[in-house]
């Protein structure tokens, strides 16, 4: 897989139960004209679990302004790595809405994409 990063959060790679994150390897896409992206590359494996989010994901507070954080989202992510994509989104999606000191009135945006290889 060949990619570049412009400006998100690095993706997660859940691998045989451990979770790294990917390169970051350039700035917001539009921020600046002279700004400049190199492409990373990663060879996926079969099983391989790969998650992009948005930071609506890891952003939200608790009651105490402690953030969900990449922490919990990855061990999250550990613990359901052997689900299908849409049990993950959704478990990711309710993980986060119970973290969250006012669940019905989150400040962002909440965007997950899981996938897998085959």
């Amino acid at each position: 897989m060949t990619y570049v990063n412009a400006g998100h959060l690095p993706p997660i790679l859940v691998r045989r139960g451990q979770a790294s994150t990917l390169d970051t390897n350039g700035m917001v896409v539009g921020a600046f004209p002279f700004a400049s992206y190199n492409e990373s590359r990663l060879e996926l494996q079969r099983g391989d679990l790969l998650v992009l989010y948005t930071d609506g994901i890891t952003e939200p507070e608790n009651e105490y302004g402690e953030d969900f954080g990449e922490q919990r989202l990855r061990e999250l992510l550990v613990d359901n790595a052997d689900r299908d994509g849409a049990e993950i989104t959704a478990e990711v999606m309710d993980a986060v809405r119970r973290w969250t000191a006012f669940p019905d009135e989150l400040q962002d945006d909440m965007t997950l994409l899981v996938l897998r290889k085959l």
